[in-house]
């Protein structure tokens, strides 16, 4: 299929993100506004907690790359984060981030830019910096990605990695044609996949919702691909652990089998 090229794609997915923002406002079930005003707030897992604590957030420096509305960021400056500064495509996710981050109590920044784009002004700045759910399939040139990543990091800064796992890029969801109720771990898709998925029924994972939407472009990358590129950046892999459990809600009517690896973690240091 023809795919649009970097900034094609990229122009594209911004504005499939800032169509979902004010539907993703309508289907919260908390009020965000309000929530983030609490010292206590956080919407990160134990398992991310834990990895905080692991590398003792308290007075360090984070940035989060596709930080969404920056609720996670947030949350990680709750732990007693020094400042925080989180990246997004999105004009309109960006905008609703600046407004939670105003009203956390919290010093953190929010830039509306993509990865591949950050400037030299951030190079060497952060000690962690933290990436989750869905994110890296944004992303079709991953040497450039991690590339960023080695150089917003200062010395002996870490990266956390907390991802869906790209076997489940191999299933069928309910709803697709090739969904089989009776057999869910029927392999559909080659795991080396090359060309990207194409979304047009909305991005609405929060309320679930489908919608005739802006198309958006992901991409699906093996795990040796995402190590790879990784190592080829020169960051070295502390760690890397997996799950079998859905961090993303769209696999989780999966869980029940306890088969799969659904999840992972990964951390490496500059």
């Amino acid at each position: 299929m023809d795919m649009p090229e970097y900034p094609d794609y990229a122009e594209q997915n911004r504005e499939a993100w800032n169509e979902v923002a004010p539907i993703h406002r309508q289907h919260w079930k908390i009020d965000l506004r309000q929530a983030v005003q609490s010292d206590s707030f956080s919407v990160l897992s134990d398992i991310e907690r834990e990895v905080f604590a692991q590398l003792s957030v308290p007075d360090k420096t984070v940035a989060q790359l596709c930080c969404n509305n920056g609720r996670e960021l947030i949350s990680v400056l709750k732990l007693g984060a020094k400042n925080g500064t989180g990246f997004d495509i999105s004009d309109e996710m960006i905008k609703e981030a600046t407004l939670l981050g105003s009203l956390s109590h919290t010093r953190c920044e929010f830039v509306r830019t993509h990865v591949y784009d950050i400037g030299e002004a951030y190079a060497g700045r952060f000690d962690i910096v933290y990436i989750t759910i869905g994110s890296l399939g944004w992303f079709h040139d991953l040497d450039r990605f991690f590339a960023v990543v080695n150089r917003i990091l200062c010395p002996n800064g870490h990266l956390f990695i907390y991802e869906m796992h790209p076997i489940l890029d191999m299933l069928a969801l309910p709803g697709e044609d090739a969904y089989d109720p009776e057999q869910e771990l029927r392999i559909v898709y080659s795991y080396f996949k090359a060309d990207p998925f194409v979304e047009t029924n909305g991005l609405d994972y929060v309320g679930n919702t489908q919608y005739e939407a802006k198309p958006a472009y992901s991409f699906p990358h093996t795990i040796s691909a995402i190590l790879t590129a990784l190592l080829n950046s020169g960051l070295a892999l502390r760690g890397f652990t997996e799950y079998r459990h859905d961090i993303s809600d769209t696999f989780a009517f999966l869980e029940k089998y306890q088969m799969l690896p659904m999840s992972y973690t990964l951390l490496a240091q500059k």
